[in-house]
């Protein structure tokens, strides 16, 4: 497997089950198959399959780890994701599947059932043949996952960071409702940043102060040319932007007074 090994005692932002999976797969990544390592028996059906995959996927994403402290074990996280994919694209397929289990060798030759006995006559059992290495196909699909993994990996965070510098933009142009739909199409891309997150939360609540104050304006007017049914649904609108504002409570209680005596 390419880079150095992970160290089981580094300082990272995974925690201990993760770190020993990783160090586990990564030290057996040349020697297991597509079924072995989505832990699926070889007569597998897709659906087992699919449950499988998920199942990894959920566990391996780059998303899930971005912005974490990864340290050596970011190139084998990377890599066994980019293996489970391969397996999965690969197995469901029947076409590549079939290709693939006719490099995989018979099953008694991989294991899968029990050797007959030794014959009485034989001094000494043959070594056993080395499994077979991958067919280059199957190593240059590999290779060929791994790639495009990375590169929608490096091109997830472009657009992140295009969706943020037109959010930056957006708040500083005091548009902050458009600020708030720029970190949100960021965060599609990074969900795990908190930055973004927090930037994300922030201009949300200026938009709702921004929108309260719109709303506290109206509510005034409509109470000043005696619309109460307006004014309570202006000032009821105030009140669920900040539920704090005592004053906008006892403001909507009195536009709702008003507006029964009047027969609104």
């Amino acid at each position: 497997m390419p880079g150095d090994r992970p160290q089981p005692e580094e300082d990272v932002d995974i925690d201990a089950d993760m770190r020993r999976y990783v160090l586990d797969v990564s030290g057996r990544l040349d020697a297991i198959d597509h079924y072995q390592l989505l832990e699926v028996p070889r007569d597998a059906d897709p659906r087992a399959l699919k449950r499988a995959y998920f199942r990894l996927a959920g566990l391996l994403h780059p998303d899930r780890f971005f912005g974490k402290r990864l340290g050596s074990y970011k190139g084998p996280l990377l890599t066994i994701f980019a293996r489970v994919t391969l397996a999965y694209e690969t197995l469901a397929s029947r076409t590549r599947r079939a290709e693939y289990d006719a490099t995989l060798g018979s099953p008694r030759a991989r294991g899968l059932v029990a050797s007959p006995p030794p014959r009485a006559a034989a001094p000494s059992p043959p070594s056993p043949a080395a499994p077979p290495g991958p067919a280059p196909r199957v190593v240059d699909r590999r290779q060929e996952a791994m790639e495009a993994l990375k590169q929608r990996f490096v091109e997830g965070k472009a657009r992140a960071r295009q969706h943020g510098d037109a959010a930056a933009r957006a708040r500083a142009a005091g548009d902050f409702v458009k600020a708030a739909e720029e970190y949100r199409a960021a965060l599609r891309y990074v969900p795990d940043d908190q930055a973004l997150k927090a930037a994300h939360a922030e201009v949300q609540r200026l938009a709702g102060e921004r929108l309260a104050e719109s709303r506290r304006r109206q509510a005034q007017l409509e109470e000043r040319y005696g619309h109460w049914v307006e004014a309570a649904e202006s000032w009821r609108r105030v009140t669920e932007l900040c539920p704090g504002d005592e004053e906008a409570r006892q403001r909507l209680a009195g536009a709702l007074e008003r507006s029964r005596r009047s027969g609104g």
